[in-house]
């Protein structure tokens, strides 16, 4: 079988449970009434598919903040305004502001006329910033204050931009059928300020049965020696992100990246080889000159070795500037970045969340979440040789494997995800 009818035609079937994040490092953005989990949220279909062409009634965009006089700001937290310089969808924006009583964060709220069932979707904004980087959590709360929230880490000094949230945690019982307060919050860290811009408040669906791709960044020659064998043994389909100039056989290469045809028998087992950026550098920074060769160049390699069935990018260390984005956009399917799991279908495809070298808690913490709120989490490795590390992978690929045969989570390949996940 040639490398891209494996490609076309490898996944398994795998997993479940059920606990959340605490959240512990942010101040508990719900009010002050608690309570336990609920295993509610998660349906089952037997064959595994997703009907593409029948979204959720409620998928779309479901308010574009043209009306603020039905939000405003939680217990004086911060500051909301409307901001008509810019916009994603309509005449305007609104602008969340921190103040210095306001501890780092801002909270507005929109208590809707009708409960909303939201079993079936997820919530996203677009979003922009003036610091640095943000973290922006969404919370669906029923009549009894419990939610579920939803959260997504961004890089600062982009355009108004949809980014894809992922399951953080959740409080109390919520129930998913009655939701009727959506609350949104900018969380700056510590006495920070900063300005928040949000627009397009919409909804995505969630696949039928959780889902989880596995990907190798850095290309490191471990990837082969080492991941290899363990994920040929669970039977998984996997994918390589590499740096086409830091291959063995390139003027920046070194002893402890892969070969060309090690990546080459990657791909002869079925592995999906995407790039990342030339070099493995960081995109945040870099210079407009550098940014296009950065970006572009790994295309054509992956032409010339026969790897451009589909184009697929993940940013180093999850960090871009503008311009880098934009071009990743132009010149790819798919793209990974950010820090969130359990995301629903791909708002933006260029931004699909990753969960990069996960400890062996927060890899079963994932993959919980993602089997009881239905939702699609990647995870990423980049080196195995320390003893965290491999302790990280051996127990996300060890989960998946034990609960392989319950078919209760699907592993799936980035052209699965750009063909069947991106709304």
């Amino acid at each position: 079988m040639d490398r891209r009818t494996y490609l076309a035609t490898s996944a398994a079937t795998i997993f479940a449970g059920c606990t959340e994040l605490s959240g512990a490092d942010e101040p508990d953005a719900g009010d002050d009434r608690d309570g336990g989990e609920s295993t509610d949220g998660a349906t089952d279909d037997p064959d595994g598919s997703d009907q593409q062409d029948d979204y959720p009634e409620l998928a779309g965009s479901f308010d574009n903040f043209e009306d603020l006089d039905e939000w405003w700001e939680w217990q004086d937290i911060g500051f909301l305004e409307v901001d008509t310089s810019r916009s994603y969808d309509g005449t305007q924006c609104a602008l969340l502001t921190s103040s210095p009583e306001s501890e780092g964060q801002v909270r507005v709220r929109r208590r809707l006329d009708e409960p909303i069932d939201v079993r079936d979707v997820a919530p996203g904004l677009a979003l922009a910033t003036d610091t640095d980087q943000g973290v922006v959590r969404i919370q669906l709360q029923d009549e009894d204050a419990h939610y579920l929230e939803y959260s997504t880490q961004f890089p600062g000094g982009t355009s108004l931009t949809h980014d894809n949230f992922g399951v953080t945690r959740v409080r109390g019982d919520p129930d998913l059928s009655e939701v009727v307060v959506l609350q949104v919050i900018r969380w700056f860290g510590g006495d920070a300020e900063g300005q928040q811009w949000v627009d397009d408040f919409h909804f995505v669906p969630k696949p039928e049965r959780g889902k989880v791709s596995l990907q190798f960044h850095g290309g490191y020659e471990e990837h082969y020696t080492d991941a290899l064998s363990d994920v040929s043994s669970a039977g998984i389909p996997a994918a390589a992100f590499v740096p086409p100039e830091r291959l063995r056989g390139g003027e920046l290469a070194e002893d402890d990246r892969l070969t060309h045809e090690q990546v080459g028998e990657l791909a002869d087992e079925g592995w999906t080889i995407g790039v990342q950026s030339a070099t493995g550098q960081h995109l945040e920074a870099a210079d407009a000159d550098r940014v296009e060769a950065a970006v572009v160049d790994p295309v054509e390699w992956l032409a010339d070795e026969g790897y451009d069935d589909g184009r697929f990018f993940a940013y180093p260390s999850s960090q871009y500037s503008e311009e880098a984005s934009e071009l990743v956009r132009e010149n790819y399917d798919l793209a990974f970045a950010g820090r969130s799991s359990a995301q629903g279908f791909a708002r933006n495809p260029h931004r699909c969340s990753v969960l990069t070298n996960p400890t062996p808690e927060e890899a079963t913490a994932a993959l919980e979440r993602t089997v009881r709120w239905n939702g699609i989490t990647t995870f990423a490795f980049h080196r195995l040789s320390s003893r965290d590390a491999r302790a990280g992978f051996e127990e996300t690929l060890s989960r998946i494997e034990a609960h392989a045969a319950a078919g209760e989570l699907d592993v799936i390949t980035p052209a699965e995800m750009a063909d069947e996940y991106v709304y």
